[in-house]
Order: structure tokens, then C-alpha cells, then sequence
């Protein structure tokens, strides 16, 4: 995601869009089928680099019922601060960000701008920290694993009332 349009976010209210369509940056720790796509507009506002735009990528995710793997579509509009900072530069990420004053994120690798790191950073935030294949998935079982929801269940299911639990332990 390295783009050579440096020079023309250099002046002040310099403005460009550029057309995403590559793989998921590295360190977002999700898997993605296919690529990350969108739009982002990159405009010079004095000290730094607004950034806004719209992404979409479909992420691969276990259900947390049954574990199966299933594709999560995420599409989001966003709107960040940028720096002509250079990435690989520890500084530029130790900025202590207040409530007036957002982070800004780097986009500099030498003298091109590069966008990975800030579509990491949006990839990240918007990954659900966990989904259900469907809304009706009954998940495992819970006394011999089996998925509920592509095979039937040969376990003995005895309903106790909760209020004679402590009892059934008397018996054993």
C-alpha cells in the first residue's frame, strides 16, 4: 500500500485519493479472504494529514458456539489524523494522545506515503472480537463435543432442577 504522492500532499489543502486493493497488512491477527478494498482521501491541513474513507474486507473468524470458520464481512467509513513521520521511526508511535489532541498515525516509508500501517490500525478496531456462524447456531455439546448443528447428539441429557444439585451429590 506504498503510494509516490508525496509531493502532492507537501502544500497545505493538497489533496489526493487513492484506490486500495491489496492483502491485509501484516500484524492485524486475523485472516482475511481476499483483499482489503476502499477508497481513502489523504488532505494536507496544516501540521498534519487528514485522512477519511470507506474499506472493506471480509475476515475469516470461528464461530463462538460451534467453531466453525465462517467469513465476517466488515465495511466501515473512518476518519483519522496522519503525520509525515517516518513508520519504522519508534517516536512517532509515543505521542500521549489527550482529549483534545488525537494521535496522529505515521505514514512515511522513505519518501513514499505508505498506508498499511493506518489500515492495520483500522483493521484492528473494527475485527469483532467474536462472531456466531448464525443466529440460531446451537453450538457444541457439552458433554462429548459434537457440533449440534451437522450431527445429532447420542449423549443422555438429564435435567435436574438446580435447586436439588447439592442432593446429587450425597449419591455419588
Amino acid at each position: 500500500m506504498r503510494y509516490d504522492i508525496r509531493n502532492q500532499l507537501v502544500t497545505r489543502d493538497g489533496q489526493v485519493t487513492v484506490e486500495i486493493d491489496a492483502p491485509a497488512p501484516p500484524g492485524t491477527d486475523a485472516e482475511f479472504a481476499g483483499n482489503v478494498t476502499g477508497r481513502i482521501t489523504l488532505r494536507n491541513v496544516g501540521g498534519e494529514i487528514a485522512a477519511w474513507g470507506r474499506l472493506q474486507a471480509t475476515v475469516l473468524m470461528k464461530c463462538a458456539r460451534c467453531l466453525e470458520v465462517h467469513e465476517v464481512p466488515l465495511s466501515f467509513d473512518f476518519t483519522e489524523s496522519c503525520a509525515f513521520e517516518q513508520i519504522d521511526e519508534p517516536l512517532a508511535y509515543t505521542q500521549i494522545a489527550d482529549d483534545e489532541e488525537p494521535s496522529t498515525i505515521p505514514i512515511l516509508d522513505g519518501e513514499v506515503v505508505d498506508l498499511s500501517e493506518l489500515v492495520r490500525q483500522l483493521l484492528v478496531l473494527h475485527v469483532p472480537a467474536r462472531s456466531v456462524c448464525r443466529a440460531d447456531c446451537p453450538g457444541l455439546c457439552s458433554h462429548c463435543g459434537a457440533r449440534l448443528a451437522s450431527s445429532s447428539c447420542e449423549c443422555e441429557q438429564e435435567t435436574i432442577d438446580p435447586r436439588l444439585a447439592p442432593l446429587r451429590k450425597l449419591l455419588q
